[in-house]
């Protein structure tokens, strides 16, 4: 038994001298840690310098030319105190916040239940609907704008939000289609198998027991639609016309911009833009703890 004991102490200090070895090789250089650290902290200024450059302007006065990197020289809230009593900003806003709705719930429920089905197919067809898919996601939506406009005059569907929110929906279902594709197939049949016995339907099955499971993913596109359909300015501009239509981005365009481009007053269109951008920043600040819980789960998997 004194035999074993030292046997097995001897293994097991071989062991522990082994992992620290592989701890040693597998240990990032901390020139190279450095060097990551360094271009991540510059790629973060570039993102951010455009928002401290408008947030900058906005609190100047329109006489101060200071260079745009510079403070105010003097700083002001009267650019943001005649932005929020804009009344056409707030009824932009609202066109927005219906049109993006719109948009979100569509390309979720729609865009799921087809991904759904063809994850959940197989085959040969369902292999070919998904490259076809992929295809379509490579098709710029502006190339579709002389076919797509000239439908929606056919049908008398011009200047009706509801009307731009399906064409947005279709142009972005192909993306949701391939996210959700990618993670449905990783999830059990089992699952569905197990519904069909305890008498659940292919639409209860779906909303009761993937769509929970599709947490992240969900938050992650429901962030990208509503980004990308609050800042959609080129299809709003030619489908809706009417003034009490237009959303807060054909606002901020009109209201402050002359025909050549030139901006009628920077600091004041600005602090627009400023108090346009918040809806987006409050959504993305109440979902991204969402984000973060699905990696975790996925990595401790």
């Amino acid at each position: 038994s004194l035999f074993k004991k030292q046997g097995g102490g001897v293994l097991m200090a071989d062991l522990d001298y082994k992992k620290e070895n592989m701890k040693e090789l597998h240990a990032p250089d901390k020139k190279v840690k450095t060097g990551v650290y360094v271009i991540a902290a510059l790629l973060v200024l570039v993102y951010l310098l455009p928002i401290y450059v408008m947030l900058n302007q906005s609190f100047r006065f329109m006489t101060d030319l200071s260079p745009r990197l510079y403070l105010p020289e003097k700083w002001t809230l009267d650019n943001y105190i005649q932005a929020f009593q804009n009344a056409d900003l707030w009824k932009g806003m609202k066109n927005s916040f219906v049109y993006v709705v719109e948009v979100c719930i569509l390309e979720i429920v729609l865009g799921g239940l087809a991904a759904y089905g063809l994850a959940r197919a197989g085959g040969k067809i369902s292999n070919a609907l998904r490259t076809v898919n992929i295809c379509i996601m490579m098709i710029p939506s502006l190339s579709l704008l002389v076919g797509t406009y000239s439908l929606m005059v056919k049908f008398h569907m011009i200047n009706q939000i509801w009307a731009l929110s399906l064409q947005t929906a279709a142009t972005g279902m192909a993306s949701t289609m391939f996210f959700y594709t990618s993670f449905i197939v990783s999830i059990p049949k089992d699952l569905d198998e197990a519904a069909s016995i305890d008498g659940a339907g292919i639409f209860r099955t779906f909303f009761k027991i993937i769509l929970p499971q599709l947490k992240p993913v969900t938050v992650t596109r429901l962030i990208m639609i509503a980004v990308g359909t609050w800042n959609n300015f080129a299809m709003p501009t030619y489908l809706l016309t009417d003034a009490t239509k237009a959303t807060v981005i054909q606002i901020v365009r009109k209201s402050f911009y002359a025909v050549a481009g030139a901006v009628q007053n920077v600091p004041l269109a600005c602090a627009m833009c400023a108090v346009a951008l918040l809806p987006v920043i409050v959504l993305y600040i109440l979902l991204q703890k969402y984000i973060i819980e699905g990696q975790l789960d996925s990595v401790s998997k």
